[in-house]
C-alpha cells in the first residue's frame, strides 16, 4: 500500500511541468534608456553605463521592486510575475492533474528575462524584452536576395528586392523575381516573371528582430511546357487516351496578407522570413489545344500538383505564402 501511495504521488509531481522543469530562480537583466544607478533589496548598484544589470530573484507571485535614479530623476518599477511557458504542457497531463500541483508548489512563476524601463514613461511602465537600437533604424533602404528561389522546384527563379523605411514603423517593399527553366512540368522552358508589392507595419522592435505584418499585391505571369493528359470522343461513349506536350499561359493575381520576423545578424545584413495566407485569382490558358481536347484529371485529383498547377482554368483559390530571404540595409 506505501509503495503504490508513492508511485501515484511521484506520476502526479512528474505530471506537473512547471514543478518538474521551472527552477526556484530567476535572472532578470534591467537596461534604461540612459545611465543610472539601481537599488534592489537595499542595495544600490552604481551604473554609469547604459549596459544592462543583472538581479537573481526568487520566484514567486508577488512582484519584485527596483529604485533607479539619476541625478535629476527618480522612478519605482515593480515587475510583474508572468506564467512560465512550460506551465501550458499541464495541458497534458493526465486529468489536467499538473495545473494543480504548479498551483500548490508554487512554481509556475517567473520573471521576465530582460525589462527595459524608460524613465520618460509614467507609472510602472517597462516592456519584458529590450527594444532595438534606434541607430540600426537610419539605414532606410535595404537589397535582398532569396536563395533558395533558384533551387525549388515549383516556379524556381531569381528573386530580388527593395524595401524603403518609412520612419520607424512602416516600409515598402517591391520584389521581382525572373522565371527559370527546369525539366519538369512545373516549369520546362519556363519564361515569365513575378512581380510583388508590400506594405509592413513594423509592430514590434526587439534588439535584433523586427516583427511586422504587411500585405502584398502580385501579379504572376509565366509560360511553360507540361506533358498533359487528354481524351476525345471520335465516337460516342468510346474515348482515346493520350499524353500531349502543351504550351501553357498562366497568370494569376493574387493578394496576401504576411506575418514576418527581420533579423540582425550585424548592423547591416539582416535575415527575414515571413508566411500568409490571401486569396489569389488564376487564370490558366491552353492557346494551341483543339477544343475538342478534354484534359483528363490526376488520379489524385486534389493532391496532383502537377494537374493543380497546370489546369486549365479562371477561378478563385487560396494563396500560400512562405519565404526566406538575406538582405543588406545601407
Amino acid at each position: 500500500m506505501r509503495n503504490t501511495l508513492l508511485l501515484i504521488s511521484l506520476a502526479w509531481l512528474i505530471s506537473s511541468c512547471a514543478t518538474v522543469i521551472n527552477g526556484n530562480y530567476s535572472q532578470v537583466s534591467i537596461k534604461s534608456d540612459q545611465a543610472v544607478n539601481y537599488i534592489y533589496e537595499g542595495d544600490t548598484v552604481v551604473n554609469k553605463l547604459s549596459d544592462p544589470v543583472t538581479f537573481v530573484a526568487k520566484n514567486s507571485k508577488e512582484p519584485i521592486t527596483v529604485s533607479i535614479f539619476t541625478e535629476e530623476k527618480t522612478k519605482q518599477v515593480h515587475i510583474l510575475p508572468k506564467k512560465a511557458p512550460v506551465y501550458w504542457l499541464n495541458t497534458f497531463s493526465p486529468y489536467f492533474s499538473g495545473f494543480l500541483v504548479d498551483e500548490i508548489t508554487g512554481k509556475k512563476w517567473k520573471y521576465p528575462r530582460k525589462v527595459f524601463i524608460d524613465l520618460n514613461r509614467p507609472g510602472n511602465a517597462y516592456t519584458a524584452y529590450f527594444p532595438m537600437d534606434s541607430t540600426l533604424l537610419y539605414r532606410k533602404n535595404k537589397v535582398g536576395f532569396n536563395p533558395f528561389s533558384m533551387v525549388i522546384g515549383y516556379h524556381p527563379g531569381i528573386e530580388v528586392s527593395y524595401e524603403r523605411l518609412h520612419g520607424s514603423k512602416f516600409g515598402t517593399q517591391l520584389s521581382y523575381t525572373h522565371f527559370l527553366s527546369r525539366d519538369n512540368d512545373f516549369a520546362r522552358n519556363s519564361k515569365g516573371y513575378k512581380i510583388v508589392l508590400e506594405e509592413k507595419y513594423f509592430f514590434r522592435n526587439h534588439e535584433n528582430t523586427r516583427w511586422y505584418s504587411g500585405i502584398a499585391a502580385e501579379f504572376f505571369h509565366k509560360q511553360n511546357d507540361a506533358d498533359i493528359r487528354y481524351y476525345t470522343e471520335p465516337i460516342p461513349n468510346q474515348r482515346f487516351h493520350f499524353r500531349e506536350k502543351t504550351r501553357i499561359n498562366k497568370q494569376f493575381v493574387s493578394i496576401t496578407p504576411h506575418i514576418g520576423l527581420q533579423y540582425y545578424l550585424t548592423r547591416g545584413f539582416i535575415v527575414e522570413t515571413y508566411f500568409g495566407i490571401g486569396l489569389r485569382h488564376r487564370k490558366v490558358t491552353y492557346p494551341s489545344i483543339p477544343e475538342n481536347y478534354i484534359q483528363q484529371p490526376g488520379f489524385w485529383e486534389w493532391f496532383d500538383l502537377s494537374y493543380s498547377s497546370n489546369k486549365k482554368e479562371t477561378a478563385w483559390s487560396a494563396n500560400f505564402d512562405l519565404s526566406l530571404k538575406l538582405s543588406w540595409a545601407f
